[in-house]
């Protein structure tokens, strides 16, 4: 993996206080990058800020907050982000909500379903709220994150009909449906900013450890399935390198609407992912979820 110096490059990682989003910020910031952490909780945040600097051996890492539930939280993250940096060159939207506990529908203070809210129509209101940024920045890179679990719903499409889980809902299929809209997402978004010097690769996140602390409201059973997972899965570290390479290797400047399991690994999306008539009215829907 060819590695590049990063000391004049701005990152953006959501979800950077554990797992791979903070692996990976502490890969950046070690080859120079100002890089940015949007962390929702200001606590876990202000902890993982301190181990990056010092892991990374670098003061160039900062902690911004954000719930990226909250149209509002992300509008003042922007804003903030905004008044303190004139440029951003990467920006990786790690941040996911896959939580066990939550067993029916919840909706934001937005009247979006939380998990579409946070893994889909959120992620889409950063980027356009970032975008004139990235451009003026360019060459500049936007990094989205699916997941390989998409490869057990091999028909699944975009339900217009139940986003915010109005027929039926469970957290793994309000995960998978909102992965699935990334994954469209980046798609079309890559299409759409061709010649603009801004690209948009996907990475399909595979099997990787999840920390304990992640894990201590699961029951029983499901502690005993994540430590068998445990045994084959990936480390942070290793999925992160994924992130990293597409953040910083030079051969990627203008390679786009990509996705990517590792480094020189493409994956393949399923067929309704690539349907351009479902990516419009995905676009279109996303649009109108977001206030103004």
């Amino acid at each position: 993996m060819k590695m590049t110096n990063l000391t004049d490059k701005t990152i953006i990682i959501t979800g950077a206080n554990s797992g791979i989003g903070k692996a990976a910020a502490i890969q950046l910031a070690r080859l120079g990058a100002t890089v940015i952490m949007a962390c929702r909780s200001a606590e876990r945040g202000a902890q993982a800020l301190e181990d990056v600097r010092k892991t990374a051996n670098s003061e160039r890492v900062e902690l911004l907050r954000v719930d990226m539930a909250s149209q509002a939280s992300v509008r003042d993250f922007v804003a903030e982000f905004s008044s303190r940096h004139p440029r951003l060159d990467v920006l990786i939207h790690n941040a996911a909500n896959f939580d066990h506990s939550q067993t029916k529908p919840v909706l934001t203070e937005d009247g979006v379903e939380t998990v579409f809210a946070t893994n889909h129509v959120n992620i889409f209101l950063m980027t356009q709220l970032l975008l004139d940024t990235l451009k003026a920045s360019a060459p500049s890179r936007i990094i989205t994150v699916a997941s390989q679990g998409l490869m057990t719903y091999p028909f699944l499409d975009i339900e217009f009909d139940n986003l915010n889980g109005q027929k039926k809902f469970s957290m793994q299929h309000a995960y998978y449906h909102a992965k699935q809209a990334q994954v469209m997402f980046t798609f079309d978004l890559a299409e759409r900013l061709k010649g603009t010097g801004v690209t948009v690769n996907c990475v399909r996140v595979g099997n990787v450890a999840i920390p304990d602390e992640r894990l201590t409201h699961l029951p029983k059973f499901l502690l005993k399935l994540y430590e068998m997972k445990r045994k084959f899965a990936l480390t942070p570290e290793k999925m992160a390198e994924t992130y990293t390479w597409l953040s910083t290797d030079p051969a990627l400047e203008t390679v786009t609407g990509g996705y990517w399991d590792a480094p020189d690994k493409p994956a393949k999306a399923n067929k309704n992912a690539c349907n351009l008539e479902t990516q419009q009215r995905l676009w279109d829907v996303t649009e109108q979820l977001i206030r103004k």
